[in-house]
This record gives C-alpha cells, structure tokens and sequence, in this order.
C-alpha cells in the first residue's frame, strides 16, 4: 500500500505525482556535488524531481509559491548516526552535522529545485503525519502562502527499502491548456 493513500485530498487538488525507491538510499545522489546531503534527502528529492517533471510547465513558473512538507520518522537518521560515532573521535564534519538535521530532508529540495515557498518536516510515521500534513496543505493554500505544495511520505518498505512518494496538491483545478 502507498504511503501518501493515506493522505486526506478533500479539498486539494492532486497536480502531479512521483516516487523513488532504493535498497541504499545513498545509490541515489543529486545535482549538487559540493553539498553533502543525507541519503534520504536525495531519494526524497529524486521523488519530488519525479513529481515536478510530471507537471513542470505549471508548477516551476510558480517556484516562490511552491510550498514543500515532508513527513517521515527516520528523516536523516543515518547521518545523526555517523555525527554521533565521529563525535567520539572529537571530530565532526561540520557539512554532515548541518546533514544530519531531520528538515535538511526538506531543505534539500528547495535547494535543488529553487522553492522559496514555505517549508515543513514532520517527523513522523506517514500513516499518523499525513493527516497533519493535509491540514497544513490547505491552510497553506487558502491563505495564498503557496499556490502548490509538495507533500513527500518517506518510509522504509517491509523489504528494507526506502521509499519516498510525492504528490504536488493545489486548492484548485489548473489549467492543463497550453
């Protein structure tokens, strides 16, 4: 079962869809050489990279209204792990310390795709966080702070995968007319 069906749409309107998986997250790696970015931060913006190919003509024109929630328990928790272990040595990167922080997951998207909407990281399991998610999704589309928001459910499947689904939502029908 998909992570984001458990995402409340009443009231939203799905734009577009993407998703990335991978047995090693860290296999997936993004545009950005010089950045460190956790493995899950690049699997989450391979899926919204996914999701925003699908209905780029109308959603990369508005990039200072695309709004960008992420929900996932684990986050950067493979980063926080390898800060702890080199803290021990008294030497801590200082790029994968500021990696290891849950909302550079997020933070990360807006920086490949140049989003300068309103951002959010929900630590939480996607099945307890989407429904806050959606909330704040809506709120952020009535009140005109995004015109788009991607919402992105992280997961580890039952095979020990990492999966990450997004979906970009808008409070209304766009125009698919060119």
């Amino acid at each position: 079962m998909s992570a984001l069906s458990a995402l409340p749409v009443t009231g939203l309107h799905v734009v577009s869809r993407g998703q990335a998986g991978a047995s090693e997250p860290g296999a997936v790696r993004g545009k950005l050489p010089l950045m460190y970015g956790d493995p899950v931060s690049w699997l989450v913006t391979e899926a919204v990279s996914r999701a925003l190919a699908a209905g780029a003509d109308q959603i990369l024109t508005a990039r200072d209204d695309v709004g960008v929630i992420l929900v996932s328990a684990r986050c950067t928790l493979k980063t926080m792990r390898e800060v702890r272990r080199s803290s021990a040595t008294g030497r801590v990167s200082p790029m994968r310390f500021t990696g290891a922080s849950p909302g550079s997951a997020g933070s990360l998207v807006c920086m490949v795709h140049r989003l300068t909407g309103p951002t959010l990281t929900l630590v939480n399991d996607p099945a307890v966080g989407l429904g806050v998610a959606a909330t704040i999704a809506r709120a952020w589309l009535v009140s005109k702070a995004a015109a788009y928001v991607v919402v992105t459910a992280h997961e580890v499947s039952a095979a020990g995968e990492d999966v990450a689904e997004s979906v970009v939502v808008s409070d209304r029908q766009q125009e698919r007319e060119t």
